[in-house]
């Protein structure tokens, strides 16, 4: 089983990160997350981390986030795009103007694949992870009834886009975000046919609310767009226990994926805590069949004062569930 990290914190934390010391604990690939804002003026940075991830032996992710919105799922993070293109951003059932680039929209679509482009010319990667690809969708409102979906579907179904989230206007949605994704693999695959389109539908919306979600996985892996799949395992106090989490989050993305013939990602969250029982989920993945785990994230484990109490029997770990 291979073990990778998330980085989260923008190109500020890449600079006191030393890739050697993540080979030397074991992991073997790292994701890294890559802001608009940051790519706009300190790609250089991001670039560098990554060439010396791969000379370390580190599989290189990169996760876009901020572009326009559409595959960030943290509304805290900001997108320069959204703020001086308005007029090219989602609008909701109630006609307002949502902070959400529309993944129709051709301008959007085509300033997002330039971006994505640069973004595979410069930094030496595996591929790329979209990050909870999503229409806007909160408290009973959803997007988008923009102009150009409008006109999509219409051309499609020959009638009006309708004011209620019908089946067929979920349909719509799902398609389109599909034919985004395919836009987004296509614009990484031109610079270089070998990247791979790693996806991870939410883990909260359902397909109805986001346009893609774990409840759609067997059309996700089906599409051409995504050469593997991305799911996250998660627990709390109250809900599902570790073991029943990660063996049914993996047993759910694997059935998928395997009928494609395609790959899946496993995600948790990880830190020193002992409450995290990090070692533990790390062996019932193993037990649960998972070939590639990836621990959420750098800035709550690794960077944590704790991770001294707990490197050496990570480490260890990892060695043997290789």
């Amino acid at each position: 089983m291979k073990v990778g990290l998330s980085i989260g914190g923008g190109v500020g934390a890449l600079d006191d990160i030393d890739p050697r010391h993540l080979a030397e604990d074991g992991f073997s690939s790292v994701f890294v997350a890559c802001h608009e804002r940051d790519m706009l003026w300190h790609a250089p940075r991001a670039a560098d981390f990554a060439r010396a991830s791969q000379a370390a032996g580190l599989q290189v992710y990169v996760v876009p986030l901020g572009y326009g919105r559409v595959i960030d799922p943290d509304p805290s993070i900001e997108s320069l795009y959204v703020r001086e293109h308005p007029h090219n951003c989602q609008i909701d059932n109630r006609g307002r103007r949502c902070t959400k680039a529309c993944p129709n929209n051709p301008s959007f679509l085509e300033w997002f694949s330039s971006n994505m482009r640069t973004l595979a010319w410069l930094l030496e990667c595996q591929g790329f992870l979209w990050d909870e690809p999503s229409f806007y969708s909160a408290r009973g409102g959803w997007g988008c009834r923009c102009e150009y979906c409008e006109r999509l579907y219409y051309a499609e179904h020959e009638c009006e886009l309708p004011v209620d989230l019908s089946d067929s206007v979920v349909r719509f949605r799902r398609s389109s975000m599909t034919m985004f994704l395919l836009a987004a693999a296509a614009a990484i695959q031109s610079v270089d046919r070998r990247l791979s389109s790693v996806v991870m539908p939410s883990s909260v919306l359902t397909t109805r609310e986001a346009g893609l979600g774990l409840d759609e996985l067997n059309a996700l892996a089906g599409s051409s767009a995504v050469d593997q799949v991305s799911a996250y395992a998660s627990w709390h106090t109250g809900g599902p226990s570790m073991e029943t989490a990660i063996g049914t989050t993996y047993e759910a993305v694997s059935e998928a994926t395997s009928r494609q013939d395609k790959d899946c990602i496993l995600w948790i969250s990880g830190s020193p805590a002992p409450s995290d029982r990090l070692v533990d989920a790390l062996r019932v993945a193993h037990v649960a069949g998972v070939e590639h785990l990836v621990v959420a994230g750098y800035q709550s484990l690794v960077a944590s004062p704790a991770y001294a109490k707990i490197r050496a029997p990570l480490a260890q770990v990892i060695e043997q569930l290789r």
